[in-house]
């Protein structure tokens, strides 16, 4: 009877060879040292991105944006009204456009020290005053000029009356848009404005001595608005004398200054008829 030898078990080296057994174990040495130096120098590529979305958190904007912008919208509307306007930079609103209650609109005048710095100081005297609230426009005359700056309160025009300035030299033509001291005569301005409205302008004033102290440089549309129904019917020794209550009376559509917008102080608040 046929009988099986059993064979006996070779160990891996015996399968392999011992050229293959050194070879496996070079390869085994070789992963223990790639291991060792990724450890050894410095983070991985995961940490590296970690490590960026640390710093990226930090410049993250807040989760509510819009509540953000909010702030940054509050604060800037802060610092606008924080910072002073221009002392030579004056907001007029007008009313009554039109001779219609209730019509509005904004005028931007500036101030040219550098053309008449006798004229825009005392422009601004009586700004600091308000004076020239309630103000109503009493000469319009079409294609030529818009005429205010009697005050409506009596008592508060004769603080004025007599307080007359010297002529400054005209530097400036009276074109359209400017803003001028009407006078009765030499060296007699005191506060009665005019605006210029002719397209053209009304270079003839210039050789009269009436030199522009200003002029607007935002809103004219709104100047030529202003109710010119009733031409130059208002008496203006009438105005002086009695004031607004005279002019609310008879002439109920004029135009007038409802407020002023400055960043000047503000000071206590004069005139003699005073034609162009």
């Amino acid at each position: 009877m046929a009988t099986i030898k059993k064979q006996k078990k070779q160990s891996w080296q015996e399968r392999m060879g011992p050229m293959a057994a050194i070879a496996m174990v070079v390869i085994l040495c070789m992963g223990i040292v790639v291991v060792w130096m990724a450890t050894a120098t410095g983070p991985t590529d995961s940490n590296v991105r970690r490590s960026n979305n640390i710093n990226t958190e930090k410049l993250q904007v807040p989760q509510n944006a819009a509540s953000f912008s909010q702030q940054v919208n509050s604060m800037q509307q802060m610092n606008k009204k924080l910072k002073p306007a221009s002392e030579n930079e004056i907001t007029f609103e007008l009313a009554n456009l039109n001779g219609e209650e209730g019509t509005t609109g904004k005028i931007v005048i500036q101030l040219r020290p550098d053309w008449a710095p006798l004229g825009a100081e005392r422009f601004k005297e009586l700004t600091k005053a308000e004076f020239w609230k309630e103000c109503r426009f009493f000469r319009v005359v079409p294609n030529f000029i818009v005429q205010f700056g009697i005050h409506g309160d009596p008592k508060v025009q004769a603080e004025w009356r007599g307080k007359s300035l010297k002529d400054d030299t005209v530097k400036k033509t009276n074109a359209r848009g400017t803003v001028t001291f009407a006078t009765s005569g030499p060296n007699t301005r005191t506060t009665q404005i005019f605006i210029n409205t002719k397209e053209k302008g009304n270079a003839f004033l210039d050789t009269q001595g009436f030199s522009p102290i200003g002029e607007v440089i935002s809103g004219m549309e709104y100047v030529d608005q202003i109710y010119d129904g009733y031409k130059e019917k208002p008496n203006q020794g009438k105005i002086q004398n009695k004031g607004n209550a005279y002019l609310e009376k008879e002439f109920p559509q004029l135009s007038y200054v409802k407020a002023i917008d400055t960043g000047m102080a503000r000071l206590p608040s004069e005139d003699i008829t005073a034609t162009v």
